[in-house]
């Protein structure tokens, strides 16, 4: 009973948002309690609790220093029209004491767990967002993974030396950086002319990803790296990596598509476009869609790795795991009995 009443509430202060303020509630032992900004919310909160953001616009730092769940309403426009997105203006900054934690459904610019040197983010999650950069921590081993998945990262990845993560379903606008011992698997690698893949790196996997690369100077794929493994990736550029490697890298049953089929690759993309826009549709055409990685699964964000926490493919609408409110109607007036008519579906999630 308590946690139908919590999720009522949720319902509500997300369908009302854009007829009154945003609110936060923060879930604390099966009370709920409301909040104007997320700052507030995260002082008020214990390590455990569940934050739930509406839509809106929240202008502030955001510093997470205890274990949090912590949901927006999602950033897809497909699945945001009656709600509108929740969106960050401001850095995230994940602090030490923020280990187990998960944020999910936000649009966001910075986040950034180096600021504050968060000596360990083990088991630390980071979904279905979409982020202007990303940096962890300086040069730790988490002990066991940190995993970044099914989001979408606009700008550089700064890895900063960490070892034991995950990237896997996600979609990259730019390099990866100061990346060692860690897995990059099932991702989108929107590069063109970018400066490199990686760089610098040492010892990491890119496995079962797609990227588009097309610098003129093609060792920059691997800019200043040694020990990396490329295996079972599609690499969509004029130059063959497979049959002339890059140097101090390993690369064993990669695909390489010339640049001129570049749009031809995934159901919708021009084949030069860097900068990821919703309207991609990144499932993969004839004959890329018969590429498998070792698992037996598709290559790219709707395939998956069998070793992987999540199992899944890359949600297309990037909606959050809470129930999504995909229609609502209020009226403007209230009827002869004084009521105000409001209408609503909302859908619940599988994953």
């Amino acid at each position: 009973m308590k946690k139908l009443l919590l999720l009522i509430t949720v319902f509500f202060t997300i369908v009302f948002t854009g007829q009154a303020q945003r609110r936060v509630i923060l879930h604390h032992q099966g009370t709920a309690s409301m909040y104007n900004t997320i700052s507030t919310a995260i002082t008020a909160s214990a390590a455990g609790d569940t934050i739930y953001i509406s839509a809106g616009n929240f202008i502030e730092d955001l510093h997470i220093n205890k274990e949090l769940t912590i949901f927006g309403a999602g950033h897809h426009p497909s699945t945001t029209a009656a709600t509108g997105i929740t969106e960050v203006s401001g850095a995230v900054y994940v602090r030490a004491g923020a280990i187990k934690g998960k944020i999910e459904g936000l649009y966001c610019d910075d986040i950034s767990m180096s600021a504050y040197n968060a000596s360990d983010l083990t088991g630390y999650a980071i979904s279905r967002c979409n982020m202007r950069n990303i940096t962890l921590p300086t040069t730790i081993t988490f002990s066991s993974s940190f995993v970044v998945s099914e989001s979408i990262i606009r700008g550089t990845t700064n890895i900063n030396n960490c070892t034991t993560y995950i990237f896997e379903k996600n979609i990259f606008g730019n390099y990866i950086q100061y990346a060692k011992y860690g897995l990059f698997a099932n991702n989108v690698f929107l590069l063109g002319t970018a400066n490199s893949l990686c760089y610098p790196g040492s010892e990491c996997t890119f496995e079962n990803n797609i990227i588009y690369y097309n610098n003129t100077t093609p060792s920059y794929l691997l800019r200043n790296s040694n020990n990396i493994a490329l295996h079972k990736n599609l690499i969509i550029s004029d130059y063959d990596y497979q049959t002339n490697p890059i140097a101090d890298n390993t690369f064993t049953s990669n695909q390489i598509a010339a640049t001129a089929d570049a749009a031809s690759v995934f159901t919708s993309w021009d084949g030069t476009t860097t900068i990821y826009a919703y309207d991609f549709d990144l499932h993969l055409q004839a004959p890329y869609d018969a590429i498998n990685g070792d698992d037996g699964t598709q290559i790219g964000i709707y395939g998956t790795k069998d070793n992987l926490d999540n199992p899944t493919p890359y949600k297309d609408n990037c909606a959050p795991v809470i129930p999504l409110i995909e229609e609502k109607t209020i009226s403007r007036t209230t009827n002869t009995d004084g009521d105000l008519p409001i209408q609503f579906k909302i859908s619940a999630q599988n994953n």
